[in-house]
Parts: C-alpha cells; sequence; structure tokens
C-alpha cells in the first residue's frame, strides 16, 4: 500500500505549489498505474470539525482515492489561529496506530511534520518529498518562531533528514546539504499538466504584472507593490492570494494593485492569460509551481535568486534576477519589456520539461524501489 500525508484536503486547502505537485502526482497514478491508485490513501485535512477521523473518498481524475483527514483546516489563511503543522502531528500520534501500516508499505511523506509520528508508530518504508529545504526552516515559521519550540524543530528536522529510508528533493544545493546527514537523495522535480502557447499583445508601455503565492512575510510582496505603483509603464499588478499579510499589503496598495484573493486552478490560469510577468520576490523558496505554470503559459519570469528557481527558470533567458529590492524590481521589469517576445518563447519552450507524466514517472520509480 501507498500512503500519501500531506496538510491538505487533497481539493481545495491549502491553494499553493505543493498541492498542485501532489495532485499532478495522484492524476499520474490514476492514469498510468491504477492498481496502486486504487489501493493507496491519502491522509490529511478536512475543513469540517465533525469529519475527522472518518475515512472517506477524494475523486482525483477518475479515480475515488481512499482518505483519511486526520486535522481540522481553518479555511481563513489570513486569520489561522494555530499551527496546522502541529495540529497535523497530534492528530497523526492518534490515527496512525489505527491505519494498519504494514512492513511492505510505503509512507510518502509530503510534509515533515508527518515523519515523526510515521516512523515511531507505523510501519513501512519512508520517503520524504522535501518540497523546500528543511534547513533554517525555522527562520519562516509563521508560528513559534521566538519560543523554544522552532529551535525544537529545526533540530527534529535535522532527524528528518538522517532518519528518511529517501529523500526527494527539488534542487542541486539542498541535495548536497542532505547528503551530510542521509546518502540516499535524489533530485527530482516539480510537474505541470498544463501547457498554454499565448499570443499576448504586449505593449511595454503598459505592462500587466502578476503575483500567485501566499501573502506571507517570506515571499517579500511589499517591494513588488512599491516598484508597480512608482512605474509609469506598469498598468496594472495582480495579486493571486490570500495569508496573514493581506491588510498589511492592501495598505501599501495604490491604484495599480488589486487583490483577486484564492483562487483555484482556472482562475489562476485566467489571471496568467491576462497579465504578462509573473513577479515573485521570496527570501526564501523551494521550486515554486507557480513559476512552472507561468512559463507554461508563456511568461517570463522575475524572480529572486533562491532555492532551486534558477535551475527551472534560468537568468538571462528565462527569468531576470530581483535582489529583492524595489530598484531591482524596476531594473528587471524594463529589462524583460525590452526583450519580451523571447523572453516568452524561451519560457514556453523550457516548461516542456516539466511534464507530469514524464516528471511523476521518476518519482513513483522511487517509490517502487521501496515496495
Amino acid at each position: 500500500m501507498l500512503v500519501l500525508y500531506d496538510t491538505t484536503n487533497y481539493d481545495d486547502h491549502p491553494i499553493g505549489g505543493q498541492l498542485t505537485s501532489v495532485r499532478n502526482f495522484l492524476r499520474f497514478l490514476a492514469e498510468d498505474e491504477p492498481e496502486a491508485a486504487q489501493s493507496a490513501l491519502l491522509v490529511g485535512v478536512t475543513k469540517d470539525l465533525g469529519a475527522v477521523g472518518v475515512e472517506s473518498t477524494v475523486e482525483i481524475s477518475g479515480v475515488a482515492y481512499r482518505f483519511l483527514p486526520v486535522a481540522y483546516a481553518d479555511t481563513d489563511l489570513a486569520h489561522v489561529q494555530e499551527s496546522l503543522r502541529m495540529r497535523f502531528a497530534k492528530g497523526l500520534l492518534k490515527y496512525v496506530p489505527k491505519i494498519g501500516l504494514n512492513k511492505g508499505d510505503v509512507n510518502f511523506i509530503h510534509t515533515p511534520e508527518a515523519f515523526g509520528p510515521v516512523k515511531v508508530l507505523g510501519r513501512g518504508r519512508c520517503v520524504v518529498m522535501s518540497h523546500g529545504s528543511f534547513l533554517n526552516m525555522k527562520d519562516n515559521l509563521r508560528f513559534y518562531q521566538r519560543s523554544w519550540l522552532a529551535d525544537a524543530f529545526q533540530r527534529y528536522l535535522a532527524w528528518v533528514i538522517k532518519r528518511a529510508d529517501r529523500l526527494l528533493v527539488l534542487d542541486e544545493g539542498t541535495k548536497a546539504d542532505y547528503e551530510r546527514l542521509n546518502d540516499d537523495v535524489h533530485v527530482v522535480l516539480n510537474s505541470i499538466d498544463h501547457r498554454e502557447e499565448i499570443e499576448r499583445d504586449f505593449d511595454p508601455k503598459a505592462v500587466r504584472l502578476l503575483f500567485v503565492g501566499r501573502l506571507s512575510a517570506v515571499k517579500n510582496i511589499g517591494p513588488i507593490i512599491e516598484a508597480a505603483e512608482a512605474m509609469p509603464e506598469v498598468e496594472s499588478l495582480a495579486i493571486v492570494g490570500d495569508g496573514e499579510e493581506r491588510e498589511h499589503l492592501k495598505a501599501l496598495a495604490g491604484r495599480k494593485a488589486s487583490f483577486k484573493g484564492s483562487l483555484e486552478t482556472e482562475g489562476v490560469r485566467a489571471q496568467m492569460r491576462d497579465a504578462d510577468i509573473l513577479v515573485m520576490n521570496s527570501f526564501h523558496e523551494g521550486v515554486p509551481m507557480t513559476i512552472l505554470e507561468a512559463m507554461g503559459m508563456g511568461m517570463p519570469i522575475i524572480s529572486t535568486d533562491v532555492g532551486g528557481i534558477s535551475a527551472v527558470a534560468p537568468f538571462g533567458s528565462v527569468a531576470e534576477r530581483t535582489d529583492g529590492t524595489v530598484e531591482s524590481i524596476k531594473k528587471a521589469v524594463r529589462i524583460v519589456a525590452d526583450c519580451y517576445a523571447e523572453r516568452s518563447a524561451a519560457a514556453y519552450a523550457y516548461s516542456a520539461d516539466f511534464n507530469f507524466r514524464t516528471v511523476n514517472r521518476k518519482i513513483y520509480g522511487y517509490l517502487e524501489a521501496h515496495h
């Protein structure tokens, strides 16, 4: 049996790149490995407090996947009062012994707080998918940053790296870091299941910018807003997502920035069709799914050089680098605008490398080796 753990209901919470990656993997299973899909179990969260601990099904690509929610998830991302990671870990302590794991099962862990309860209370092999580096992760926690719990969590993450039976990571830098603690580390890619070549009527005097992601401090969205509002050649900045920084960011916005809220997949794609350039400005990332999705729709990228971004969106051809400041974002927008057609074509062409079927066949191979 394959058991997949993530802090999501595998439907619409939380919206983000990690969920897209998981759903692409589940689509691959449904279409290419139906027997594995039909026997798999998805462990996650629910927005219905009464559904915690009750096995049901969730349909993905025509397969009714078994689904066990072990924790309740808040839906108002701007006013979350408690760490979902902590709530999920507590739920696993209660429900992992009831799953009935066997020695030959594979636990595919997409969120690190699941590892401890599964490793200690469960059975089978533990393959951990690291969507971003676990090292120095304490600096980007939304909860407990000034508490001893942050340091304890960082030590726990080092233990996860050491004790995992196999680690899958998104970039060579993270692989090199993890290999100091574990010799079974492999680089895989995030994937996209949609590519769309769009003919944009680009106007360098009316540039349309887009940000997609959680509205959190680590995303460093403020300078994007300030740059957009100050540039006469920028017509608009659409901000897709929600989070604890929403009200602060709205206070920075003028007439150009508009907040679209959290959108499902088709809504995000509609925003990408109506924009010219994706702008990301994070302090910390793995390989943002948003960047791959934007490239698949022919959007050049402006981003900080963090995580594995440079490996999937090469700077100077597909992407333009920013150091996070307002002035560097302004400069990057002007550089991309000057060679927009070339950058757009390069982004679309490069996105072919991230086809969900090719990427997830490789991931499944790393899991299958542990059956």
